[in-house]
């Protein structure tokens, strides 16, 4: 329904200002929309449609007399000249493909004759060296508070009533959704140890708090402020359970290191999510999607041909046997049997547990995996997208004891208790695209020092602009 709304917007904004124009990418024999198509420019600049095969146009910044030009796998080039674009749909024509006897005499290798190549030939078709690469991360995350009691509240601390609280439980946002996209350079090779970020730029948005509930945390804060000591933590208590949680915004802190440090942290947090997701390629050794690794923890299916693009390729399901967690496709290109493209989702939860009160089920995880060469000799990854749904919640006792890094003894010391009953239901959306990659050597990573001055740009609606001159 969202993405409806979000659709009659845009033409809603087309219509009012003629500087931009969605258009959408469709097939002309079967009217499907053609979607990551690549949409090229007589100046060199270029974008890729998202999934539905849309992309936005900024008619303002075109030369009518200049084209357009649009490529995809599988699909004839073809191009448009800008002033004779007046529709928002443009189609392109796939190609015809014959296919002769040898390659469909290949069709004779069964399943497991195709993953015993692909295994033979791992170490010849993955690049393991180091490279650079210019990579475009997209993240989105929606939550919704299903439930969120606090009861028994007591504090030792006035201002800190059991009212303030409740009117913050009441205004809280029950649903909250929030998007992060970055652009960088990331150096290194399969190694974690070998790898380096730079990046270009960002951009958020998120749901900003209101103003009653912008109001009540500066009225906690300012109460933590005024009685809480500036080197005191707190010590959490809940049953059995214990552990240590600093205050934040309670030392008088350097501004400007303050912000080094939040850029800092932004880029390795950025690093540690490509680290994870090239660490989790089916190639490598500790990665969960191992159908290639650890073949007999899977039925393969019986292989179909058919093409992806130019590249013949075999198509096999596999299933899992026992405690493995994960079906998936796999597109198998038969020349070199490199795996090109593989889709997955789990049957079983990622993790799962409930313990006293406390629960968790990491229900939901698919996702699709494009490997492409890029240098002519070994493959690497071009795109991944994964999708996950997680659900925790708890009922629970809670306690808050303040502790002082130079007061010793329990004089003056404040508490907080109260009984927690919360359950969140939580979706999220990593999607990367590689744009370019390109081999360098051993010397020339070392020599490469991590800059990082980028925080991302709060924006309240994002714009398709706001990436052009990259």
């Amino acid at each position: 329904m969202k993405k409806i709304i979000l659709f009659f917007y845009l033409l809603i904004i087309t219509s009012a200002n003629s500087q931009t124009k969605l258009i959408q990418i469709k097939d002309s024999l079967t009217n499907y929309s053609v979607p990551f198509s690549t949409i090229s420019f007589s100046n060199n600049k270029a974008l890729i449609t998202d999934e539905y095969g849309n992309f936005e146009l900024i008619i303002n910044e075109l030369n009518s007399k200049d084209s357009l030009f649009v490529s995809a796998i599988g699909y004839e080039k073809k191009s448009f000249l800008n002033k004779d674009i007046k529709d928002s749909i443009l189609y392109i024509l796939p190609k015809l493909v014959v296919l002769d006897e040898v390659v469909l005499s290949n069709t004779k290798l069964n399943s497991n004759q195709i993953i015993d190549s692909v295994i033979a030939k791992i170490e010849k078709n993955y690049s393991k060296d180091f490279s650079k690469n210019k990579i475009f991360i997209s993240q989105n995350e929606k939550s919704e508070i299903v439930r969120f009691n606090i009861n028994k509240f007591k504090s030792t601390i006035e201002e800190i009533s059991p009212s303030l609280i409740d009117s913050i439980t009441k205004n809280l946002s029950k649903n909250n959704s929030s998007s992060l996209e970055t652009l960088c350079y990331f150096y290194g090779n399969t190694d974690e140890e070998n790898q380096k970020i730079n990046l270009i730029k960002a951009r958020e948005t998120y749901n900003k708090e209101n103003d009653i509930i912008q109001s009540l945390n500066k009225q906690l804060e300012e109460s933590f402020k005024n009685n809480v000591k500036s080197n005191s933590y707190f010590k959490i208590k809940s049953g059995i359970f214990g552990g240590d949680l600093e205050v934040d915004g309670l030392d008088e802190t350097d501004s400007i290191q303050t912000q080094i440090d939040r850029k800092n942290n932004f880029a390795k947090n950025q690093k540690n999510k490509l680290k994870n997701i090239y660490s989790d390629l089916f190639y490598q050794t500790k990665s969960p999607y191992d159908f290639i690794l650890k073949p007999n923890k899977y039925i393969f299916s019986v292989p179909k041909l058919d093409f992806i693009g130019d590249n013949l390729v075999y198509i096999i399901k596999s299933s899992p046997k026992g405690n493995s967690k994960y079906e998936a496709t796999l597109y198998i290109d038969s020349e070199d049997y490199a795996i090109i493209r593989l889709d997955f989702k789990n049957v079983k939860p990622i993790v799962k547990f409930k313990l006293l009160g406390v629960s968790f089920n990491y229900f939901l995880k698919e996702g699709k995996i494009l490997i492409s060469k890029f240098n002519n000799k070994n493959y690497s990854l071009s795109y991944i997208k994964i999708n996950g749904s997680q659900n925790y919640s708890i009922e629970r006792p809670i306690k808050l004891i303040e502790k002082n890094k130079i007061v010793k003894g329990r004089n003056k010391q404040n508490q907080i208790s109260f009984k927690l009953d919360m359950k969140i239901e939580q979706e999220n959306q990593i999607e990367i695209q590689v744009f370019n990659s390109s081999f360098i050597s051993n010397e020339y990573f070392k020599k490469i020092e991590e800059e990082n001055k980028v925080l991302p740009e709060f924006i309240e609606v994002f714009e398709s602009n706001f990436w052009e001159d990259f």
